[in-house]
């Protein structure tokens, strides 16, 4: 499921896409209770964070989480990068890669995937 919400509102040019993931994981947690779910996302500025809070929330709800990282061009046009974060003790994996073909390979080596 994307959970990228484009185009403006009634009252603003741009909706707020943090927003709008933490609410849509929340609703699917609790639509969908015995769903584990694979977060995949970038580091730019928040999915690590909406992630890592929503694994905290619903730490049954989640298999793993993947995140690409993005070229320089990309995280400028991102507004930038989140900080490094240390998930070594999350309760689910968490790989990262530049691209959709490592991200494979972590998640097989993670064993969330073949």
């Amino acid at each position: 499921m994307l959970l990228t919400d484009w185009g403006p509102t009634h009252d603003r040019w741009f909706r707020s896409g943090r927003e709008h993931k933490v609410t849509n994981l929340r609703r699917l947690a609790e639509e969908f209770p015995g769903v584990k779910w694979l977060l995949i996302g970038d580091d730019g500025q928040h999915d690590e964070a909406i992630y890592a809070q929503f694994e905290k929330e619903h730490p049954d709800a989640v298999a793993g989480v993947a995140i690409r990282r993005l070229s320089t061009a990309e995280a400028v046009l991102a507004g930038g990068r989140a900080p490094d974060a240390d998930h070594a003790d999350d309760g689910v994996p968490w790989v990262a890669a530049s691209d959709g073909a490592g991200l494979r390979k972590r998640l097989a080596r993670a064993g969330i995937m073949r």
